[in-house]
């Protein structure tokens, strides 16, 4: 209950968005509209049969189209408890415990830092969406903090479920996995030998159902296009390290540095929470290579620079049980150091957390070096929680960021694209399309519309290309020829009556037209529309002789 209510008080700070993003793609599955008369010659919709996680599946069984939204909130809820409660066991294996566990999970609730996306990859952290890489991170979280309790089978049982619920971080954290029992095999006798067996196959029979789902459904073959390519020109972020500017990578750096430092002062299990965060940073090398040297779509599709996302997940924990340990030392210094590096991270500056790590770090040496008896100014330990806690709470108000969600345009002002996001957006035009085609167009009708702009999710119609469509080339590389080729064609229209003619042309029933400034097709204002609103007009197309 301690967990979730932190859910719930997250859940408030940053707000919830349900069909945006890759939502999008999940909506389709849990509602089975792949069985639907009118897509079943979609190809996008079609291949999502192949979407290889039980989530979907498993929420389509309760779900339906009143309640969905619904469903996904509680799945938001219950995946934000779940990371709260695996943050929570990393803290306790790191030696906290009592009411100093209680307020450094609290405090991670106002934690900027697992705000949002990461600045190098742009994996997610706490977004405000639901999705199955969240669920899958927070049960890797729970196989790290097995791990540094000295655990392997447990943590290989909890890796080969996050490898079923999303196989990219199942595989980001097998490393980990494999360093600890690399690590046992080292320095222990032969005895040590049948637990790494024995945590070995419990991996493989945990990770069994979906592997076998993805050797059935995916075409492991080669393809005649370059999928590295694709990727640079469709949304580089999440696999080359050279789209992200210097003062990102400078963050990062800083960050595994933060962590590395915050596991020499933890209370216990120093080396394995470090063997933990050196796992992952082994992933991301390995991600970095691979983005500059390879062209192999399986490769490539395990996405490994995006394991930032769980570096800055154990980081944070790392940080916070090392923060709280000096707190409630009961030394002045050790105190200060450590709300230091909590309003660092409450401020998501690495800068201030590593320098308030350093403090602490000098603050021991000395002591070490000068006796344990060493004279100290002293503290009571309910007056470091109180300070901290106001001290926390303050940087909050001041630093904290915590909401993505997107201002409301002025009565003046042209809305941007993330504004007319989601089933409740900022600025309503949009929606007001969407559901217009919901309820006024044929089911089977075909939408030509403005590209960046999400429409299948919302009106439950079939556009002819869309930009965010091209993720499913990463599943299924045989829509790659389709969406290339439709995109390029939409790309070049630079006119009202050319768009048009191309509808006709394709058997394409209405054609969407953007009238925002900037983005407006030239001749648009003297075409007839079947709806039209401030920004946005849905025109009906006429049917051609050679239309297919």
């Amino acid at each position: 209950m301690f967990c979730l209510g932190l859910a719930v008080l997250s859940w408030r700070l940053q707000g919830f968005a349900f069909g945006i993003d890759n939502n999008v793609f999940h909506i389709p599955i849990v509602l089975h509209w792949f069985d639907l008369p009118q897509f079943a010659r979609d190809p996008a919709i079609q291949s999502l049969r192949g979407y290889a996680t039980p989530v979907y599946p498993l929420l389509g069984l309760v779900a339906n189209e009143g309640n969905v939204a619904t469903f996904f909130f509680a799945a938001f809820l219950a995946t934000r408890a779940l990371t709260f409660y695996a943050l929570l066991l990393i803290m306790r294996s790191c030696g906290l415990h009592g009411r100093w566990l209680l307020g450094a999970t609290a405090s991670l609730a106002l934690v900027s830092t697992l705000y949002g996306e990461t600045g190098i990859s742009r994996d997610e952290l706490f977004v405000s969406i639901f999705t199955h890489t969240a669920l899958a991170q927070a049960v890797a979280l729970v196989a790290i903090s097995g791990l540094l309790r000295g655990r392997l089978i447990g943590p290989a049982v909890a890796v080969g479920m996050a490898f079923d619920l999303n196989v990219m971080v199942g595989i980001w954290t097998l490393v980990p996995v494999m360093l600890a029992a690399g690590a046992r095999l080292a320095t222990s006798s032969h005895a040590a030998i049948r637990p790494v067996l024995l945590a070995a196959g419990a991996f493989l029979l945990s990770a069994l159902p979906v592997g076998l789902w993805i050797f059935s459904t995916q075409h492991f073959s080669s393809w005649d296009f370059d999928y590295r390519k694709f990727l640079i020109g469709y949304y580089p972020y999440h696999f080359f390290i050279g789209w992200t500017a210097w003062p990102e990578r400078i963050a990062f750096v800083l960050q595994v540095s933060s962590g590395m430092l915050a596991s020499a002062l933890l209370p216990c299990n120093r080396g394995r929470a470090a063997l933990a965060l050196v796992g992952f940073t082994l992933v991301f090398a390995a991600g970095i290579a691979v983005g500059q040297l390879s062209h192999s779509r399986i490769l490539m599709n395990l996405h490994l620079l995006r394991v930032d996302g769980m570096v800055t997940l154990l980081v944070v924990a790392l940080v916070a049980a090392a923060a709280f340990a000096s707190i409630s030392s009961g030394r002045a210094l050790a105190a200060l150091a450590g709300v230091v590096a909590m309003a660092g991270l409450v401020a998501n500056d690495w800068t201030i957390v590593m320098a308030a790590l350093l403090l602490r770090g000098a603050t021991r040496l000395v002591a070490w070096k000068a006796g344990h008896d060493v004279p100290a100014w002293r503290i009571r330990p309910a007056l470091s929680m109180a300070a901290a806690s106001v001290v926390i709470l303050v940087a909050s108000l001041v630093w904290g960021a915590y909401s993505q969600a997107p201002a409301a345009p002025g009565s003046q002002d042209v809305p941007n694209d993330r504004q007319l996001l989601g089933t409740d957006p900022a600025a309503p035009f949009w929606l007001e399309v969407t559901q217009w085609a919901r309820k006024s167009s044929p089911a089977s009708a075909i939408f030509l519309v403005p590209p960046k702009l999400d429409f299948v999710a919302a009106a439950k119609r079939r556009s002819w290309v869309g930009w965010k469509e091209g993720a499913v080339v990463m599943w299924a590389p045989s829509y790659y020829p389709l969406w290339h080729a439709r995109s390029e064609d939409v790309m070049a229209l630079r006119s009202a009556p050319a768009a048009l003619r191309y509808a006709c042309l394709h058997g394409i029933d209405y054609v969407v037209l953007d009238k925002r400034p900037g983005r407006q097709l030239a001749g648009s204002a003297s075409i007839q529309a079947v709806f039209s609103n401030r920004w946005f007009s849905v025109v009906k197309a006429n049917r051609c002789k050679s239309a297919s």
